[in-house]
């Protein structure tokens, strides 16, 4: 049985993810110890689900339709640089994003339209987010934090969520692939 690595996300307009792709040019400089995310990747991801059977994406689908209920278009702010778990030891570095009651409204319809399906709720937080860099050393955790403090790269742009998407992952030595299951439309008379 065919299994499909999937997560729900929100697409970067192209305009934000080259700022975003300069700052992480900037952040990562000279840097080895550590993974990039290529630009074209940058998403802000609202749920990931791991592998599942393809037969699960059409339920997928139709409970991601009802989480959209009552849920317009709404403005999403790209923030400044953080780091998973703390800047003093970073293993993560991402550009956050400002609090939307929007935003956690559909992350929290998402979580309850998936667990009547089966999937479980994420038990931590959420905490919208931008990867930008996955640190592999101690030596680089060290260098970063002090590169991502000096930077303080607060890109303070903002876009219109007007969709989400379930999205499928397919890895490779080269990076993930990422190709487009379903579109989820938030604009009016698409319901």
């Amino acid at each position: 049985m065919e299994k499909i690595r999937t997560f729900i996300a929100i697409e970067i307009p192209d305009e934000i993810k080259e700022k975003i792709n300069t700052l992480r040019q900037d952040l990562g400089e000279g840097h080895e110890g550590i993974s990039r995310v290529k630009a074209k990747n940058i998403h802000l991801t609202l749920k990931f689900l791991g592998y599942i059977e393809a037969e699960k994406i059409e339920p997928i689908g139709s409970a991601l339709d009802r989480a959209r209920e009552g849920i317009k278009p709404f403005t999403v702010t790209v923030g400044g640089l953080g780091a998973f778990p703390n800047l003093k030891s970073p293993r993560v570095i991402w550009v956050g994003m400002a609090e939307s009651d929007e935003l956690k409204r559909l992350y929290k319809n998402i979580e309850e339209e998936l667990y009547k399906i089966g999937f479980e709720k994420e038990r931590r937080p959420f905490h919208p987010h931008l990867t930008l860099l996955r640190v592999k050393t101690r030596d680089e955790a060290r260098r970063l934090a002090q590169r991502t403090r000096d930077i303080k790269g607060d890109l303070g742009v903002s876009f219109l969520a007007d969709e989400f998407i379930l999205f499928k992952s397919k890895l490779s030595p080269g990076g993930a692939e990422h190709s487009k299951l379903k579109r989820i439309s938030l604009k009016e008379g698409s319901r």
